[in-house]
C-alpha cells in the first residue's frame, strides 16, 4: 500500500464527490466505488467489487449507509450491493466511517473485529449539517406552497439540532413560529427565542391553524388521529430518517400533501455539505491515528 493514508469511498452522491476532492488535495490516497463522472484523474475509479478497492487504511461509506431497499446507498445502482459483500472483503484493521450505523453493521462489525466511527454520533457533523438541512426544508416549503413563508403559521416538530436552527431562520424569514417540544427546559429556551411553545401532550390544539408543518422527530408523530386535526391545505415536510414521523399513507388518504425529504444537504447544498464531510471525516482519522486505530 502507498504510504499516504488511504481513503475508500463507497457511494456515489454530491457530497462524497466533494469530500473525495477535498481528500485528494489534501494529501490523501483516493479510491471511488459506485461513482460516476469523477473529474479528478488522482482518483481510482472501480466499477466493480474489486479486491484492490479494499487495499485501504479508511473505508468511507455513504451517509446513510443504506438505501430505502436496504442495500449500500449507491444512487446509480441502488439495489447493486449488500453489507454482506462489503464487509467479507475488508482486510484487517481497516476503519469504517459510515452515516447511520444500524444493528445489521453493528453486529458484522463486532464479528469481524471492524472499528467503525458512525458520523450521524459526532456533534460538530450534527450540528454544522443542521445548517444546509434547515435551508432545504425552507427552500422545499418554498417550492411546495403557493404563500409566503412570512406571516405564515409553521410548527416545527422537535427541538434538537435541526429544530433549533429551523425554527431561528423561519422566525429571521418573518414566519409565526410554534415549536413543540416535551423537556420544559427546552420549552423555556423556545420561549426566550420568542417563539410560541407546546408540549406534545397539547399539540391536537395548535394542529389546525398551522400552513406548514416540520417534523424533525425520527418516530411516528403524526399519526393518523392527529392527521385528522391538519389543515387540508397545510403542507407537511418530513426531516426524519426514513421511514419519516409522517403516517403518510393517511396523509394521501386525508388529501394533506406531505414529503419525506432525506439527504437534503447534499441534494440543495452538495459543496457545502461535502466540506463539512470532509472536515469531520479528516477529525475523525486524526484521532484514529492518535487512538493507533489506523494501521500503516
Amino acid at each position: 500500500m502507498d504510504s499516504k493514508i488511504v481513503l475508500a469511498f463507497i457511494g456515489g452522491d454530491s457530497r462524497q464527490c466533494v469530500a473525495m476532492d477535498m481528500a485528494e488535495k489534501n494529501g490523501y490516497g483516493v479510491k471511488a466505488l459506485g461513482f460516476e463522472n469523477i473529474d479528478n484523474r488522482n482518483i481510482k475509479v472501480y466499477k466493480d467489487l474489486d479486491d484492490d478497492v479494499f487495499d485501504c487504511h479508511v473505508l468511507i461509506f455513504p451517509i446513510p449507509y443504506k438505501n430505502k431497499y436496504g442495500y449500500i446507498n449507491i444512487p446509480s445502482a441502488p439495489q447493486f450491493l449488500v453489507l454482506d459483500e462489503v464487509m467479507k472483503k475488508i482486510q484487517p484493521g481497516t476503519l469504517i466511517i459510515l452515516g447511520k450505523a444500524d444493528e445489521d453493521f453493528k453486529q458484522q462489525a463486532a464479528e469481524k473485529k471492524v472499528p467503525f466511527f458512525d458520523i450521524f454520533e459526532e456533534e460538530s457533523f450534527s450540528i454544522l449539517n443542521a445548517i444546509p438541512t434547515a435551508e432545504g426544508a425552507i427552500q422545499r416549503a418554498m417550492e411546495r406552497t403557493d404563500i409566503t413563508l412570512h406571516g405564515a403559521n409553521v410548527l416545527v416538530l422537535g427541538y434538537g439540532r435541526i429544530g433549533k436552527s429551523l425554527a431561528r431562520m423561519l422566525k429571521g424569514i418573518g414566519a409565526k413560529v410554534t415549536v413543540e417540544a416535551r423537556k420544559e427546559e427546552d420549552l423555556a429556551w423556545i420561549y426566550d427565542n420568542g417563539y410560541v411553545g407546546v408540549h406534545l401532550d397539547q399539540l391536537n390544539n395548535v394542529l389546525s391553524t398551522q400552513h406548514i408543518i416540520f417534523n424533525t422527530i425520527p418516530h411516528l408523530v403524526l399519526t393518523r388521529e392527529r392527521l385528522m386535526k391538519v389543515n387540508r391545505d397545510a403542507v407537511i415536510i418530513d426531516l426524519a430518517s426514513f421511514p419519516g414521523g409522517t403516517d403518510f399513507a393517511a396523509a394521501r388518504e386525508l388529501g394533506i400533501k406531505a414529503y419525506l425529504e432525506l439527504s437534503l444537504p447534499g441534494i440543495v447544498a452538495p459543496k457545502t455539505a461535502g466540506k463539512i464531510i470532509y472536515y469531520v471525516v479528516n477529525n475523525l482519522i486524526e484521532k484514529a491515528k492518535n487512538c493507533g486505530i489506523i494501521r500503516g
